[in-house]
């Protein structure tokens, strides 16, 4: 299931012909590991929780640890702005472009480990 979503972005991006360059923005390992770290909170709590209901934890965690990811790149990108009057606003834009990467990480595996975590069987 992730290889085929993968495979739709990529074919969406192409069929748009958008250059490969700009497709390659959307991986980036240090967001992806500030996502996954937050996975780990539902590691903590999985006591106070039965296993059916982790997937949903497990997401929440994961969307927690998206919006971490996108506040740590808005004070990254803020934080490197000139502060002359004849700044750069498209290299501001790309810093901003660059913190939506680990919302778009955390809502797609939340929501495809939601989907394939195991439901409640009576």
């Amino acid at each position: 299931m992730v290889f085929f979503l993968i495979s739709a972005l990529l074919y969406a991006l192409y069929a748009e012909g958008v250059p490969y360059k700009v497709i390659g923005r959307f991986l980036s390992l240090p967001s992806l590991v500030i996502v996954a770290a937050f996975s780990g909170l539902s590691y903590a709590k999985s006591d106070n929780y039965q296993f059916n209901e982790l997937g949903k934890v497990l997401k929440e965690d994961l969307i927690l640890g998206e919006w971490a990811g996108t506040i740590i790149g808005l004070v990254i990108a803020f934080g490197g702005v000139d502060k002359s009057i004849s700044n750069s606003f498209g290299n501001l834009f790309n810093a901003i472009s660059a913190c939506m990467i680990p919302l778009l990480y955390g809502y797609m595996i939340g929501n495809i480990i939601e989907f394939c975590w195991p439901k409640k069987t009576v």
